[in-house]
């Protein structure tokens, strides 16, 4: 039993490799045979005689315990066990014994160290495997930062221009003159310049070194947003949620790049392996290949030399194009392969930080909001007035409706802590 846990290996992989026996224990405590051999016979029920003049046999497992399929109920079993306990002891982690694939998960799983390359990764020497597995875990971290943040912004857009038709439907026809002859939409630029107005109100209140701190810390950000709007073209909310599809369709692309690329480097890794297999069993699998008299025998007696020498040379032709060993190349493409990954996570790092840039003009917008509180009736007149389409108007229904569920919450979430409190004082 390996038990690999949270403090050895760095990670939240917690996990055990458990290794039995696959010979068959009887009552009395004693080892049985794990296999047997048994006669091939054809189709008149006659045993199979081979050249060599000894007849055709196969091996026969005893016990199911080696079964693919019964590894997959077992580990089914034991992740049900884990999620039992869990819930029983108000922990909200569960265990999932399948693969991030299976799951569909767009994480990318750590590539298999060894024996050899984590002796090296515990000394501080670094490996290639580890290297990988390095961009692998800052590439998964980067994934649920932006799939997090997606979903908040998302969310925000939606209840925000979907809370507005809720307004229209008590909308009077009576505006003012100055509203009714102006048609902007959610100018974000309006709003990030009444939001840095906001925060220099709030400046003024402080000290003189932090006014300074603050101030210059509010013309960067302001800075900022204005530029990344211009950049990118965004007017409105509707220009803002068409760029957060946009970064989540090229957040899903790269990561995409990495899985394509990693499941490469694994392919190439396993070359490696394979030309280890090859090079250990070639002397065998030459002597029999040389061999003209007793060739069946020879093979009986050395079959699995010959036939992890056979397999070993057609995964290399599966994953290369050919049988040859051609380890330079294949470390070529693995330097290659790594620098591109680099990259991509990198690219990865850019989309977050859009992301993040996004989220503060979303805190803009609500902070203008709540200041002043902007008739949300105003604006759905400045939508007719551009002349937007009514499915963009029909989106703006849920809004007020999530807004005062929220407002709801965040009321019985005060009441709870008074009471908490109260409760407290009593019991002292």
């Amino acid at each position: 039993l390996a038990i690999h846990d949270r403090t050895s290996e760095d990670n939240n992989n917690i996990h055990a490799h458990i290794m039995t026996t696959l010979r068959p224990i009887n009552e009395k405590g004693e080892w049985q045979a794990k296999s047997k051999k048994e006669y091939v016979i054809d189709e008149n029920g006659e045993k199979i005689k081979l050249k060599s003049g000894n007849y055709k046999t196969r091996k026969v497992e005893l016990t199911d315990w080696n079964n693919k399929g019964n590894a997959e109920k077992w580990r089914e079993n034991f992740a049900r066990l884990c999620n039992q306990y869990l819930e029983k002891n108000h922990q909200e982690k569960r265990v999932d014994h399948r693969s991030y694939k299976r799951q569909g998960i767009e994480e990318i799983p750590t590539i298999h160290m060894g024996a050899s390359a984590s002796a090296l990764e515990k000394k501080g020497i670094e490996t290639d495997k580890g290297n990988i597995n390095r961009e692998i875990k800052k590439h998964n971290s980067l994934v649920k930062a932006i799939k997090n943040k997606i979903k908040e912004i998302t969310s925000w857009i939606d209840s925000l221009l979907g809370n507005l038709q809720a307004k229209y439907d008590g909308y009077k026809q009576t505006k003012k003159d100055e509203l009714e002859n102006k048609a902007e939409l959610f100018n974000l630029y309006e709003y990030i310049s009444i939001y840095n107005e906001i925060q220099g109100e709030k400046t003024k209140n402080l000290s003189y070194y932090g006014q300074i701190k603050k101030g210059n810390a509010d013309l960067k950000r302001f800075v900022k947003a204005i530029y990344y709007l211009k950049d990118n073209h965004l007017q409105t909310i509707a220009d803002l949620q068409e760029k957060v599809f946009e970064l989540a369709k090229q957040s899903k692309k790269i990561s995409e790049d990495i899985q394509s690329k990693t499941q490469r480097i694994k392919e190439l890794n396993r070359c490696f392996i394979c030309a280890d297999i090859i090079k250990e069993n070639k002397a065998v699998y030459q002597e029999y290949k040389d061999k003209t008299f007793l060739k069946d025998k020879f093979y009986n007696s050395h079959k699995d030399e010959i036939e992890n020498y056979k397999k070993a040379r057609k995964t290399i032709e599966k994953f290369t194009g050919t049988s040859a060993i051609k380890s330079s190349d294949w470390q070529k493409e693995i330097s290659s392969l790594e620098n591109q990954i680099q990259d991509l996570t990198e690219d990865k790092a850019k989309v977050q930080d859009e992301f993040k840039q996004i989220d503060h003009i979303k805190y803009a917008v609500k902070i203008v909001g709540d200041e002043y509180g902007i008739d949300l009736s105003i604006e759905i007149d400045k939508a007719i007035k551009r002349g937007d389409k009514p499915s963009v108007i029909a989106q703006l229904k849920k809004f007020q409706e999530q807004e005062e569920r929220k407002g709801q919450y965040k009321q019985k979430a005060k009441e709870k802590a008074k009471e908490n409190y109260k409760n407290k004082g009593e019991e002292r």
